[in-house]
């Protein structure tokens, strides 16, 4: 099985700047976030490699958080910024944040182009017992060759002889950031130095990890955090595709997790209790590598993953985690906490990986419900809808569930955590599943996932989309057109009953429906989902109390107000719907339900506000 077509490129998708009645909320976050990477200098994110390397910093003001000087984790977060900006060069054109992203790539490559020798040959001065930072390398010659970082690779030499988290932080996770970055920026710009980068970050990790046992590596993974390596599998599997070097397919190879991946290709939940995020990317890895190979093996594990996940894991919200770590399957109200739920890192790396299954079999709708419940639910929240001088564009590391929550959000320059690194990335590329290609039977076909207001132009199959929304409202409409002959196939959600006028095309049940069109006609057909408020239950009742998510359409709906002691929403045992009100404000751009004597939104208009999530259900 491999990918059954393709989603349309960013740079053919444009989204529209408002809805119906307001500006679209996806318009305000991206441009948010554009502003940002247009503020982020590039000289203060090269800062750490030039003064690793020994070269001049030009004066710039080193950043902080996670990115400090002396930070262990330092580095990570230029991959980032190198994704966001490749992402928003391909989606907006924007020429200076292409030269910026030239700049960095070009700074990079003669960074790495200082380091020599064997890379297996290095060793570190330090030991697991005596880390000290002062003790590490200062000469690029002996680093191995095809190396860059912000730090000399002893934390490499550290991670082999089983060193543990806090002292040192997770090397392998920063370089694939890097490797993440270069490769993105090659397929979305064509930039030739940044392929040789990742060329020269895969042969360096060949290298390394080629004098290193199986058993050894193995142990290394096992590492809470130390051993983090991110999605490194993922990114040397698709350098394996660019390059068709076996070379980049065997060192992903190196990555298998294999007491994760066994139990997982045989169904069995191996995840419990484990760091959510140092996992997630390694199962998108292991599909990547699937997707390479034909092993069925990494199919399983990949299947089965999400499957467990979205079953035994999963939050309303999407998002997964107590404290960073799953916990036992089906303990989700037992594990609520007041701010420590659902990294946003994680939702992030869970749509990555529903994307990847979707292309798969994109007639399997579930994948694309899990997307639009995390998209909707915690990557739009994620942002917030304030800025500062200090805040062009903040987001949360944790979305938290909890009891009277608040939210935190990341300013410029101080915050550099991984989820900050992700938020940079998350709302430039929204268009990135609205729409998928495929052929069928000689004959293009295009599924309409998402309810983003955007227009899409495919000119080799002569297919051209205006998709109108009124979001968070449920009007919309879609307008054919083009000189092709295609077929569109639009997505009805689980939770919804759609129409499409004029066609007597409808759908009770979530599933796609089929608008042929015929080249050379323009028609506009307006559609609507309806929407229905329900509860979305846990499948805890800890203390004998039902735990439960109020659900409106595609929207997890809060109830503001501030509190550390649980809601009780007393119900009477009927139907949900029946106890609310639905109030809106449509030039605003708004909506809540009103009842129980409270005030629900959604979650992404709760903003700074304390508020609620789960309740307490007496019938």
């Amino acid at each position: 099985m491999t990918p059954k077509g393709y989603y349309a490129p960013l740079g053919s998708v444009s989204l529209t700047g408002r809805t119906r009645y307001t500006a679209s909320p996806y318009t305000e976050n991206r441009d948010h976030t554009l502003s940002y990477l247009r503020f982020l200098d590039a000289d203060t994110m090269l800062y750490s490699f030039r003064r690793t390397f020994g070269v001049d910093t030009r004066g710039a003001v080193p950043p902080g958080g996670w990115e400090e000087p002396n930070g262990l984790l330092r580095g990570h977060s230029l991959g980032h910024f190198i994704s966001a900006l490749s992402l928003a060069f391909a989606s907006e054109g924007d020429a200076a944040l292409g030269d910026k992203l030239d700049y960095i790539i070009s700074e990079l490559r003669a960074l790495q182009l200082m380091s020599h020798g064997d890379p297996a040959a290095f060793v570190t001065a330090s030991t697991p017992d005596n880390v000290r930072e002062e003790d590490w390398s200062r000469d690029p010659s002996v680093w191995g060759e095809g190396y860059i970082g912000a730090y000399p690779p002893d934390q490499f030499a550290l991670l082999e002889q089983k060193t543990p988290y806090n002292k040192i932080w997770a090397p392998y996770y920063t370089l694939h950031k890097l490797l993440a970055g270069v490769l993105e920026c090659y397929i979305r710009t064509g930039n030739a130095a940044a392929l040789q980068i990742a060329r020269g970050i895969g042969d360096w990790v060949f290298a390394r990890l080629s004098s290193v046992s199986p058993e050894q590596r193995e142990e290394m993974w096992s590492l809470y955090i130390a051993g983090e390596y991110g999605g490194m599998n993922e990114s040397l599997a698709e350098l394996y595709s660019l390059t068709g070097d076996a070379r980049y397919l065997e060192a992903a190879r190196m990555f298998d997790n294999k007491p994760v991946f066994d139990g997982l290709a045989a169904g069995v939940d191996t995840i419990a209790h484990k760091h959510a995020n140092q996992h997630i990317p390694q199962i998108i890895g292991a599909l990547a590598i699937y997707e390479a190979t034909g092993d069925a093996y990494y199919l399983n594990v990949a299947v089965n993953f999400f499957d467990i996940v979205t079953a035994h894991h999963m939050y309303a919200t999407g998002g997964v985690g107590r404290g960073e770590s799953f916990f036992d399957a089906d303990a989700l109200a037992a594990n609520i906490d007041s701010d420590k739920n659902c990294e946003t890192c994680a939702a992030y790396n869970l749509i990555k990986l529903a994307r990847m299954m979707y292309a798969l079999d994109p007639d399997d709708a579930k994948y694309m419900d899990y997307i639009e419940r995390a998209l909707v639910n915690h990557i739009l929240p994620s942002l917030s809808r304030r800025r500062t001088r200090d805040m062009h564009a903040g987001v949360t590391y944790m979305l938290p569930i909890g009891p009277g929550a608040r939210r935190e959000y990341s300013d410029d320059m101080h915050s550099f955590t991984c989820c900050h690194g992700t938020g940079m990335e998350n709302h430039v590329k929204y268009g990135e599943s609205v729409y998928f290609v495929t052929e069928r039977a000689g004959r293009a076909v295009v599924y309409v996932n998402l309810p983003v207001a955007s227009e899409f132009t495919d000119a080799e199959h002569g297919i051209k989309l205006k998709l109108d929304s009124a979001f968070p409202f449920p009007d919309c409409s879609l307008t054919l057109d083009g000189d092709g002959d295609y077929d569109v196939m639009l997505r009805v959600p689980s939770w919804a009953r759609a129409e499409v006028f004029g066609t007597g095309a409808h759908s009770d049940d979530g599933d796609y429906l089929l608008i042929p069109h015929a080249a050379g006609v323009s028609e506009t057909l307006p559609f609507s989902f309806t929407y229905t408020a329900r509860l979305e239950y846990t499948p805890d009742s800890p203390d004998g109390h039902r735990t439960a998510a109020l659900m409106y359409g595609p929207f997890v709906m809060a109830a503001l107000g501030g509190g550390h002691d649980y809601i009780t929403l007393h119900t009477g045992g009927g139907d949900i719907a029946s106890k609310l009100r639905v109030s809106l404000n449509r030039e605003a751009g708004a909506f809540s339900l009103v009842g129980f004597g409270r005030e629900f939104v959604p979650m992404y208009l709760v903003g700074g506000a304390p508020y609620h999530t789960y309740f307490r259900i007496e019938e």
